[in-house]
Formats: structure tokens, sequence, C-alpha cells
């Protein structure tokens, strides 16, 4: 038994800064402009680079990414929209933040991501929904060929909500495609909190290949303003003169914000590639494992950036929660990702979704846990890691 009291602490996810980060704020605190200025821009320009999209609009978070998406397309309280339940909370608030009806596709087990077939049956046995947002899981692409094929036989837009997944990539018909590219997609959603692969802090970005989207997705994250209409007759203004045509919020990103991002995005291959190597670590020491369920690796290898590792106890939800606790007496901290989210008081009662309502997800929840993984753990930290868990596996 290790010493607890000399091991590190392993949180699950945690970001990693270096000088040239500090730097790239500390000199953003010396200009002219703290908010709405120059590196926003060039923020936004660099997600477009990894990505390919044509427009990236920075905002203040992953939740605000994903009301921002559902706004600019006019979800509203005549709309229904789906997601997966294997997500957090913000896929399915930012329906209903629109006012719209939020419901739900069970998950894929071989991928833990929306079952495509789920929701073609869904759209002949149920209803079409406006907007379909599948979640990119843990890194891992959703089925997005698939279900953008759906979106043109049913006619439902779609928001792929890639928080987990940026430097990820999937392929089509022979073509690799970047989670984000809007290849498949109306929209696409980051999160750079501080356990995503690139962090700002806090901060998110909504991705688009659609100029008016585009349009829209900027005046709805600054209150709601725009340039003047040039009507005829009407008045002429200043160069400070506004309009505010319909609601907004203030979801802007910091320019201090975004010299973060930046920086942390130059390092984006880097921090990618030490996550695939954690994971094949993982994959090597786990695969013979009588007890535990991986994500198979041809899965994990095709070019996805891990955000997450996590395993399946055979034993179900009593071994997870023995190994659980085993692990933080040990300051090796794991998480559960994720609770079904219409488990959620707030889902169960305002619609009485039930339990065994998607199956697989349940299933999924009840015997998942995700290990510590960062660009920062050394080799040695994941040969504890390993270690201790399959210590208290066997030794339950």
């Amino acid at each position: 038994m290790p010493d607890t009291e000399k091991s590190s602490i392993l949180p699950y996810g945690r970001q990693l800064i270096d000088q040239t980060d500090r730097d790239a704020v500390a000199d953003v605190l010396g200009d002219p402009f703290l908010t709405t200025g120059p590196k926003i821009a060039e923020f936004e320009a660099g997600l477009c680079r990894v990505t390919g999209a044509r427009h990236a609009v920075a905002c203040a978070n992953g939740t605000a990414a994903l009301h921002l998406a559902c706004m600019a397309l006019g979800i509203s309280n005549r709309d229904l929209g789906v997601t997966s339940p294997n997500s957090f909370l913000a896929s399915a608030n930012c329906v209903e933040f629109c006012g719209a009806t939020a419901d739900f596709i069970d998950i894929d087990p071989a991928t833990l991501c929306m079952s495509p077939e789920k929701l073609d049956a869904y759209c002949r046995d149920v209803a079409v929904p406006r907007v379909v947002i599948p979640v990119s899981f843990a890194g891992l692409a959703a089925d997005l060929p698939a279900i953008k094929a759906l979106s043109e036989t049913y006619g439902f837009a779609v928001i792929e909500d890639a928080a987990h997944a940026l430097g990820s990539e999937y392929r089509s018909n022979g073509t690799s495609y970047a989670c984000g590219s809007c290849s498949h997609s109306d929209l696409a959603i980051f999160s750079f909190h501080p356990v995503k692969t690139v962090t700002s802090g806090e901060g998110g970005a909504v991705m688009t290949n659609d100029d008016v989207l585009a349009g829209h997705l900027r005046c709805l994250r600054n209150h709601g303003m725009a340039p003047p209409c040039k009507t005829p007759g009407s008045m002429e203004h200043g160069a400070w003169y506004y309009e505010m045509h319909g609601l907004g919020y203030n979801y802007r990103l910091t320019d201090i914000q975004a010299a973060l991002g930046l920086s942390q995005l130059e390092k984006l291959l880097e921090f990618c590639a030490r996550r695939r190597q954690i994971v094949a670590m993982y994959h090597k020491a786990f695969a013979g494992s009588k007890e535990l369920l991986i994500l198979p690796h041809e899965h994990l290898a095709t070019r996805a950036c891990p955000h997450l590792y996590p395993i399946q106890f055979k034993g179900g939800a009593q071994i997870r929660q023995q190994v659980y606790e085993a692990l933080k007496k040990e300051n090796i901290f794991t998480q559960v990702h994720y609770i079904p989210i219409y488990w959620q008081p707030y889902y169960a009662e305002k619609y009485r979704y039930a339990r065994g309502k998607c199956p697989a997800a349940e299933t999924y929840y009840s015997r998942c846990l995700s290990l510590p993984l960062f660009p920062a753990m050394s080799d040695s930290d994941v040969g504890r890691v390993v270690d201790r868990v399959l210590c208290h596996v066997k030794g339950r």
C-alpha cells in the first residue's frame, strides 16, 4: 500500500499552464483592451485554423455557446430538441433556456455517443425535433455523418456539442474531418474549462460555416446590439450609434481569457499527443482484465484527442463505489461521467421522464468511472493509477 500522506494528488483532469501562457496573459494586462479587443479575433481565427470552420464566435463558457447556438437557430417554446443523456446538464439545458422541450436519445454502447438508429426511430415513431444536439463524448466523435444524413431526411438542425472534442477527428467516405468543423452540422460548440484539452480559464466558442448564423451569434453574445439598419428616411447618427432589434446576452469573452486560450491553442497538438500516449498505456494495462470493460481501442485510436478515460466495472455499481472510495483515500481522484440527465429532478418532475428511458445510458452510468487523464501526468503517475485500480478490483 502506498504512503498516502506522501502520494501526490491526482485529479481526474487538470490544466497545464506554462510560462508562455503566463507571459501571454501578462502582455494583455499591459494593453489598452482587457475585453472586446483584438485578442478575441485572434483566438477566433486560431479556432478556425485548427478546425477548418469558417466562423468562430468566442463567448463566456460552453454553456453560453450552446445557448447562443440554440438562439441563433431561433429555437422557441414551440420546439423540441433532443440530445444524449450521457452528457453534462448544459447539453439539454440550452434547449430549456429557449423555452423549448428537451428530450433524450439513447447511446450506442460501443461509442457512448448518441445512437443514430435510436434517433431515426424517435423521428419515425415519436416526433421530429427542431434541433438535435449529438455529444462527442470523451473526445470520441459522435456519428455526425449519419446524423447529418438523418437531418436531410427529417429536416432538423444539428448542433455538435464538441466540448470534449477539440483536436479530435473522424472519418467519412475516406476523408478526415475535425470535430467542430461543421462539415456535418449547422453549428458546433467548444468549452475551454480548465479540465478541457485547451483552457482559457472559463470560455467557449460556437463554430459555423453559415455567414448569417455567425452574424446572429455575434449580435446575440453582445446584448443583441447591431449596427443601425439603413432604412429609407432613418436618422443619420454618429459612429457611436447602435441598435438592439432583439434580446441578447452579455456572453462576451475577455481579452485576458482569449490570450490564454490562444497560447494554449498553440500547444494543441502536443496536448493531444500526450493524451493519446496516456490512453495507450491505460489500454495496454487493462486489456487483459476480466473485471473491466474499456472503450474499444480502435475507436479512441482514430485520431481522437481523448478528454476522458472511462472504464466500466463488470461487477457494477457496488465495485465501482468501492474502487472510487479506495482511490480517493490514496489521493487518486476519479469522477463519474455522467448521471443520465433525465434523472435530474427538474426533468423527471417536469416531463415525468422515468428510469429505464435510455437503457444503454443507464447501464453505462451504473458501472463507469473516469480515471485521471491530463497532459501533466507522468508515466509513473499512469502506472500508479493502473496499479491501484487493478489491486482494488482484484482484492475486492
